[in-house]
């Protein structure tokens, strides 16, 4: 297996930039960012000894000898819990099937959804993790390519908010992959799981996400990503967002890739068929010239930033701070951010870090909701070993957004909201309308002030090579 098991379709990332340079997409206006964010600290969150240590009491038992804990081969989510955080993360190891304590587990598939409970700087903790996949739903008509996935993992995790049909309960977008036979890679989907019981089980809900690019078995590979649902400015839909293969009569991705597409669906439907009698997906719509008929499952879409120079797995949040959604870029060996004030209409992303492999990159708030950011916040990234997964390790940036008169770092004067964290005001992170304060130290800020910028830029990657990771822990 590979180091990442996603990893080999790296040319569809990191290539891009040299291709896609005749698309034109709602994004192509001029979106200037608030925020220059800069890392101020890296650090090693899990290191091969304790995913090694993890894995060995993971419930139910590992059954990949190879890879062993594959873990996280997906971009992390977090969720806050009474006693600390619960982590979701795909271990990308074969799952195959097995009787443990008189119930039967795996799906003899890679990937998994895997739930470990630690904190912000130990994710892995002590309990044991949930190392387990997606259940079939029951009704077979729900998802029919169910068979047809060699591989079924996930992180990106939505709790559900107090006063929404399924309250409390978690979903889940999962990436599944088709193997593509005569080409040795795989094609892609977004697919959504549901948990009732904390992630301790899960079951399948169907695709929301397809290709324009029909699946055939001699096509380019293409790794769509795995990306969190964003809820729309105006509270009411579900946004994803992916890139997409345009249709050219070839089997080759060639300059008909989206650097940024996106797809929404209505958020009480969507709870609503997830959580009800019979689970299921509803339909998601892809965005082209406007929310008109193109579908989820192979429509066309609108690339939105297509002068972008970078691109890759795409994670988007809200901030807080700044009063507008934020994407991190992963393309395996830099970093990129980029800024909207409306999710569609995006600034042309910059280099926040280039020198080391970054793979399943994901942003996680250090407030009361994780995935609402604030002035400071983390973003966690898989780190790969030249050993493969047993050397692998999980790392972790420190981004910092500083007030106006940082040499070198100025925001615009964003005032973030105030209020008081109660029920209500934790309804209202969810939707993006909520408050999170700066917790960098009052010492950190003085070092920011005489430092300065210390970010080498990038200009463009076309290197498909991904350098090996850094064995110690730096803060």
């Amino acid at each position: 297996m590979p180091t990442i098991r996603r990893g080999f379709v790296v040319p569809t990332i990191l290539s891009l930039v040299t291709v896609l340079t005749n698309l034109v997409g709602a994004g192509a206006q001029n979106v200037t960012p608030l925020c220059s964010p800069t890392i101020v600290a890296k650090r090693i969150v899990a290191t091969p000894g304790q995913r090694l240590a993890a894995g060995q009491i993971a419930q139910p038992p590992l059954t990949d000898q190879v890879d062993g804990f594959a873990w996280p081969d997906t971009p992390v989510s977090v969720i806050k819990t009474e006693s600390g955080y619960a982590f979701f993360g795909s271990d990308g190891g074969l799952h195959s099937r097995q009787m443990w304590q008189g119930k039967w587990y795996g799906n003899n598939k890679y990937g998994s959804i895997t739930r470990t409970l630690g904190t912000l700087d130990n994710p892995l903790g002590s309990a044991p993790p949930i190392d387990v996949t997606i259940d079939p739903n029951p009704d077979p008509t729900v998802n029919p390519f169910y068979q047809s996935y060699d591989y079924m993992g996930g992180g990106p995790v939505y709790q559900v908010p107090t006063g929404m049909p399924g309250a409390g309960n978690l979903l889940m977008v999962y990436h599944a992959e088709i193997p593509t036979i005569q080409t040795q890679s795989f094609d892609s989907v977004y697919a959504l799981a549901a948990s009732t019981d904390q992630g301790m089980s899960w079951t399948d809900l169907g695709e929301i996400i397809r290709l324009n690019q029909g699946y055939r078995t001699d096509m380019d590979g293409f790794d769509i990503g795995d990306a969190p649902m964003v809820v729309s400015p105006d509270g009411k839909y579900f946004y994803i967002y992916f890139r997409d293969w345009l249709a050219n009569g070839t089997t080759h991705w060639g300059n008909t890739v989206t650097l940024v597409s996106v797809a929404r669906a209505p958020i009480t439907s969507v709870l609503e068929a997830a959580f009800g009698i019979k689970p299921h997906a509803v339909a998601f719509q892809k965005y082209y010239d406007g929310w008109h008929l193109d579908q989820g499952l192979g429509g066309y879409s609108e690339d939105l930033n297509p002068n972008a120079q970078y691109s890759g797995e795409l994670q988007v949040s809200y901030s807080s701070y700044l009063q507008r959604y934020q994407m991190i870029i992963g393309e395996g060996v830099l970093v990129a951010y980029s800024e909207s004030s409306d999710g569609l209409n995006w600034s042309l992303p910059t280099v926040l870090e280039s020198d080391q492999n970054t793979s399943y990159v994901a942003a996680v708030g250090t407030g009361p909701d994780p995935w609402i950011l604030g002035q400071q916040f983390y973003i966690y990234y898989t780190i790969s070993s030249p050993r493969g997964w047993p050397g692998n390790e999980v790392g972790r940036f420190t981004v910092f957004r500083a007030s106006e008169g940082a040499k070198g770092m100025g925001c615009g004067e964003v005032v973030p909201s105030a209020g008081a964290v109660g029920e209500e005001s934790e309804k209202r992170v969810r939707f993006g309308i909520a408050f999170l304060l700066p917790v960098i130290s009052d010492s950190e800020i003085q070092t920011l002030r005489s430092s300065g910028p210390n970010r080498r830029v990038v200009n463009r990657f076309v290197s498909t090579t991904v350098p090996p990771g850094n064995d110690s822990a730096r803060d």
